[in-house]
């Protein structure tokens, strides 16, 4: 497929949306058919779930720390409170999906669904976009992004994330490799 139509969904908020709406807990292995079903009907190739990994701690300290920040919060949504800073979800501790949105078996169980449709399922890896607390950081603190990106690119044919579209048969990993060396 030389030029996908892919549709973007910021997970968290989706199903929070729909957790909302439902009136129940809903994670990624939870989402009736009927919303899988009217995002196929809209005739895209692919559905990018962004913000899937797991969100760092120190993010959200750090934006409920920056007062400019919490200021903006607060115009956007005068009863904000802290419980609803959920951190920027470019802000990973783990490039593991996060178990709030249904963890592992929860995104397997969505690429299921999209693939029964016809879809095919877009992650994103962005090596520099971590936090102090990021797993591979801790490992390889003295060039965590080099360690990270050199770790992914030599796995990356056997992925399914970073702006590579799965095939809705396609049987890959659900999260990106994670970082052991920094050789």
């Amino acid at each position: 497929m030389k030029h996908p139509f892919i549709f973007e969904i910021n997970t968290w908020v989706w199903l929070d949306e729909l957790r909302a709406r439902l009136g129940k807990k809903i994670g990624l292995g939870d989402v009736p058919a009927p919303e899988w079903d009217a995002i196929a009907a809209l005739g895209f190739d692919a559905v990018w779930l962004m913000g899937v990994w797991e969100r760092s701690p120190a993010g959200i300290a750090v934006a409920l720390q920056n007062d400019a920040l919490t200021q903006s919060f607060r115009d956007a949504l005068p009863d904000v409170t802290s419980a609803d800073v959920v951190g920027s979800p470019y802000c990973i501790r783990d490039y593991t999906v996060a178990q709030h949105l249904g963890g592992p078996k929860g995104l397997e169980s969505a690429r299921k669904a999209l693939a029964r449709r016809g879809l095919g399922l877009i992650l994103d890896f962005v090596p520099n976009h971590t936090r102090p607390t990021t797993s591979g950081q801790r490992r390889t603190p003295s060039t965590p992004s080099r360690a990270v990106t050199r770790t992914w690119s030599a796995s990356r044919r056997r992925s399914c994330a970073s702006a590579t579209m799965c095939s809705p048969t396609d049987a890959t990993r659900s999260s990106p490799p994670r970082p052991t060396s920094c050789r």
